[in-house]
């Protein structure tokens, strides 16, 4: 079970936002650039990754440059008692950014990335195939605003009474 913001320190809070700035940053660079020992950064960031506060680290791709050119969101309505089986299932397209459950008119909500229109028809028909949807409403996402796939790094609760979020 992934450790609580709370449970986080000080230094695991800066370590962490040192990463997010740029994750391949050497553990060498962050110590020096905290003013702590390489080793001590080693091990705080070894149990985060233990306790599940780091997943992973990946490259941050520009869709664009390869290929998938729209992006668009799908609501989608599921039969009931068939959520998981459905979205597990729409988990499995690479072109699905991302899934979740919502409230309101539909069941879930899935983010896609495809190269064009006919992709994203193709993509929207077919699953529309599924004996457990019951419709899709799509939207074409015009301009991208803002897209960043960096968590914050909550701030301890002294941090946060002196007006900082």
């Amino acid at each position: 079970m992934p450790r609580t913001s709370s449970s986080l320190d000080q230094l695991d809070r800066a370590i962490l936002e040192e990463l997010n700035v740029d994750a391949r940053r050497s553990h060498r660079e962050i110590a020096h650039r905290l003013e702590v020992s390489p080793t001590t950064v080693v091990a705080r960031v070894q149990r985060m990754e233990r306790d599940g506060v780091i997943r992973g680290y990946i490259p941050l791709l520009d869709d664009e440059a390869l290929g998938f050119d729209l992006t668009a969101t799908v609501g989608i309505r599921i039969s009931k008692g068939k959520l998981r089986e459905v979205e597990e299932r729409l988990a499995r397209d690479p072109r699905a950014y991302a899934i979740y459950d919502v409230t309101g008119d539909v069941d879930a909500i899935l983010i896609g990335r495809f190269r064009d229109r006919r992709d994203l028809d193709r993509f929207v028909k077919h699953a529309l195939q599924d004996p457990h949807i019951e419709r899709t409403s799509t939207q074409v996402v015009l301009n991208r605003v803002k897209e960043d796939r960096r968590v914050p790094v909550p701030r301890a609760k002294a941090d946060r009474s002196a007006g900082n979020p």
